[in-house]
């Protein structure tokens, strides 16, 4: 589905998005942080058990028209709606997020393969973590600089391809895989429902807040306001009760929830 031209221009002044749109990679640059620095990723519908629509006209009233955010499987679908309204050419693709210890992990990620007038991009406004800021070019071996971390695509037999990073003086890291089967919106309903439900599922137990800022990202994790810069926590701040929650809620990242 589409937007119609009133919605997408109430989307970009949600962004804070007055540039020309061109269908070009310049364009989605500059989409993705004001995105990234205006919507929010936050679980708190999880948390309030509160079921989740992935269709597009509840992503529009839900991050749009209220002072709200979502996670990847919302946030993606938002911002594809987006990219597909302007006249982008969007493809939506599954990933897997890759950790440390190297466990399997099952597909739970909704990313972007775009294609414009100047190149092939894959963009992101759904990782809660410090990652790309910038729509990437889908080059192999490129290394792409967002002025905070380094990034590269490199194939690899099982995952596809992998998003590496590399932060200010930190060594290479997968951040995900992906392969390049076109997904449809429903294929994302099962992964979804998973994040909601499921007594494995990540979302389910503690608040996952954040928001970009041009050189910060901004965190609530359980109950710690958290600023991570320079590939660090520059300061963690205790929020003792509800009140300094909301009022974190408000001031960081534009939610209430009572809205």
């Amino acid at each position: 589905m589409v937007y119609t031209k009133e919605q997408v221009d109430h989307y970009l002044r949600k962004i804070g998005y007055t540039e020309p749109v061109e269908l070009d990679g310049r364009t989605l640059q500059r989409l993705q942080i004001a995105h990234l620095k205006n919507i929010p990723y936050e679980n708190l519908d999880i948390l309030n058990h509160v079921p989740l629509a992935l269709d597009a006209e509840s992503l529009f009233n839900k991050m749009i028209l209220r002072p709200r955010g979502g996670y990847c499987f919302e946030l993606n679908g938002l911002y594809s709606n987006l990219l597909k309204s302007l006249g982008f050419d969007v493809t939506n693709l599954a990933g897997r997020f890759i950790d440390e210890d190297e466990a399997l992990q099952m597909r739970r990620h909704r990313i972007l393969k775009v294609k414009t007038m100047d190149g092939t991009y894959i963009c992101d406004v759904g990782i809660r973590n410090e990652c790309s800021r910038m729509a990437l070019k889908f080059v192999d071996g490129l290394i792409q600089d967002d002025g905070i971390s380094e990034y590269k695509l490199l194939p690899d037999d099982f995952f596809g391809h992998i998003l590496w990073q590399k932060e200010k003086g930190k060594s290479w890291k997968k951040c995900y895989g992906f392969t390049q089967e076109p997904q449809s919106d429903i294929d994302y309903v099962m992964p979804s429902f998973f994040c909601e439900k499921h007594p494995g599922s990540p979302f389910i137990g503690f608040k996952k807040i954040s928001i970009f800022t041009d050189t910060s990202n901004i965190n609530i994790v359980r109950d710690d306001l958290i600023f991570y810069e320079n590939a660090g926590i520059a300061k963690r701040v205790p929020l003792k009760n509800k009140t300094e929650t909301d009022a974190a809620l408000a001031h960081f990242f534009g939610i209430s929830v009572n809205t």
